[in-house]
């Protein structure tokens, strides 16, 4: 078996990937086997939580991200040294961030492996109640679900885009379905992967099923406590219209997205989106990885928009400071009436109040913005001479209150990370009706605007704004505003290049922030990086480690 898979599923009793220098090629010492650690019906809950620590670092931080830094939607700033070869497409086979991706979502299915080849102990128990029945199902399903779901995250990256056509003869991913110490799997094709992706995520469905036949028939689902921080039913739905598009299954998309339409409301207005993106709560959220103040994973804010913000922490220690900058053309593509620009955007405030200050020092220190704060901040950037400049900041992660512990100053910036969330199944809708072979624009539009009457106010009524999508925007205008709107609903989630691969366009990063005095790097070509559609690296590297290891995986086209 490679080394990441072994990494993945040894290096740790309940299989937790720690990611250290161990011995990769052996068993270790301190882990523990099957027989030991599937005794007793609390070692399967046990497991369970493990699954669950490992899905929540695998979604979080700059798992999620990387691919947005590398878009058009971001400039770097010259103190910082994070993913500038990814951020420059200057980036190697053996000197690629995306090798995280890779081993964190291979741990996610091993551990999911290791539940199922041994949870069957306890399924016909006669000595389990009903309840625990019940756990040992939504166990099962979980790890079904976690299986589909870490391959439908590298089947983007690490394969070429699915086309129905080529599927059978382009490479896919090696589908691992047992723990093996002696296994090296060839890369199965695009289409077998995909095969397997969806029949997880029957069984995930299934056995969330049988889930019910213990709860008066009612299925896990995240309106029903706590279950919007573990997988449940509706994660299964979610990620099928996601898969489904991706497959180009665009009917079955659109009916699988539609459920999730009916089923969930969008947060509503400024107060409500606020929420979302400060305290992690609101009626949109299908699955949120829960985090505490003492488990926290991979912050979102550390690129984007660290901040070390602290009332009771010294002076020196207050402000922000991320290694990314947004592009002014990403900041431009939202309206005065749009209430994403006030949520996820700090702008200078001229005259100097409440400020974000952007760098470490004693100005104006630090202050929890309210909604009526939003828009009118201040950020002032460091230059790397120690001057200043102002400009707008990233602030969608600006850090949940609840998550911060008093005088630890990396517990500032963390957010829950939302794994699936409604709006996308709208933008499915939209996307899934335009790519149809007769497509249906006016259910497109239709989609669009339930999205958009929730993400603009104004002085009239939305469907009578300039912002409504009215019957006169057809044909590759609508496509355009279908495509914008992933951008302006999902910016810093990770979304970005999946989508531009997806719809087989290149990019011109977009037009960066003025600043006088020296900001961002200015290499010739990172500020203003010209990829071109289908480029190459478009579809990521497979790790060198991997390769290596197991000499039946075939490495990607030019690496």
């Amino acid at each position: 078996m490679n080394k990441y898979i072994l990494k993945a599923i040894f290096c740790s009793a309940l299989a937790l990937p720690l990611f250290t220098s161990c011995e990769l090629d052996q068993l270790p010492t301190d882990s523990l086997t099957d027989k030991e650690s599937w005794k007793t019906y609390n070692d399967a809950t046990n497991q369970y939580n493990g699954l669950l620590a490992i899905l929540r670092s695998d979604i979080s931080g700059s798992n999620a991200y990387l691919t947005d830094v590398m878009s058009d939607l971001f400039n770097q700033r010259l103190t910082s040294a994070s993913y500038g070869q990814e951020h420059s497409w200057r980036f190697t086979g053996s000197q690629f961030g995306g090798d995280a991706i890779w081993a964190n979502n291979y741990s996610v299915i091993l551990q999911a492996n290791f539940i199922l080849q041994n949870i069957g102990k306890f399924e016909n128990s006669s000595t389990l109640s009903d309840q625990q029945k019940a756990n040992i199902y939504n166990i099962k399903a979980t790890a079904y679900f976690a299986r589909a779901y870490a391959y439908s995250r590298m089947i983007t990256r690490y394969c070429k885009d699915y086309e129905p056509e080529t599927a059978a003869n382009e490479l896919g991913l090696p589908i691992v379905e047992t723990v093996s110490s002696e296994a090296k799997p060839a890369r199965a094709s695009l289409q077998t992967t995909c095969d397997t992706i969806e029949a997880n995520l029957n069984h995930a469905m299934a056995y969330f099923d049988k889930v019910a036949e213990y709860n008066e028939g009612v299925k896990p689902t995240a309106q029903i406590a706590p279950s919007i921080y573990k997988p449940n039913a509706d994660c299964v739905t979610a990620l099928r219209a996601r898969f489904y598009l991706y497959e180009h299954k665009f009917d079955q998309a659109i009916e699988e997205a539609k459920t999730i339409c009916e089923n969930y409301s969008l947060a509503s207005g400024a107060n409500d989106v606020l929420d979302l993106w400060i305290l992690d709560k609101g009626s949109e959220i299908i699955y949120e990885p829960l985090q505490t103040p003492d488990e926290l994973s991979g912050s979102y804010g550390v690129f984007l928009s660290y901040n070390v913000i602290m009332d009771n922490l010294e002076a020196s220690l207050k402000g922000m400071n991320p290694d990314y900058l947004p592009t002014k053309g990403l900041v431009d593509m939202y309206s005065d009436n749009d209430v994403r620009r006030q949520v996820y955007f700090s702008f200078q405030n001229q005259q100097g109040q409440n400020t974000f200050y952007l760098g470490y020092g004693t100005q104006n220190g630090y202050q929890l913005a309210t909604l009526d704060q939003l828009g009118g901040l201040s950020a002032d950037i460091s230059t790397a001479s120690g001057d200043t400049e102002s400009g707008v900041v990233f602030t969608k992660y600006v850090g949940n209150p609840t998550l911060r512990k008093q005088n630890i100053w990396y517990s500032q910036n963390y957010n829950m990370t939302k794994a699936f969330r409604a709006s996308e199944a709208y933008l499915i809708i939209a996307e899934a009706n335009l790519r149809k072979a007769n497509p249906d624009e006016a259910a497109a539009r239709e989609a669009l605007n339930e999205l958009r009457i929730n993400r603009y106010v104004g002085e009239t009524d939305y469907n009578e704004s300039a912002d409504y999508i009215g019957d006169n925007v057809t044909g590759a205008a609508l496509v355009k505003v279908m495509q914008d709107e992933w951008t302006r609903e999902f910016v810093g989630e990770g979304f970005r290049l999946d989508n531009l691969k997806r719809w087989h366009l290149g990019f011109k990063r977009m037009a960066a922030q003025q600043f006088q005095n020296p900001v961002l790097v200015s290499t010739p070509g990172w500020q203003d990086l010209e990829v071109e559609a289908n480029n190459i690296r478009f579809t990521w590297p497979i790790p060198q480690q991997e390769t290596q290891a197991n000499k039946n995986i075939k490495q990607n086209e030019g690496y």
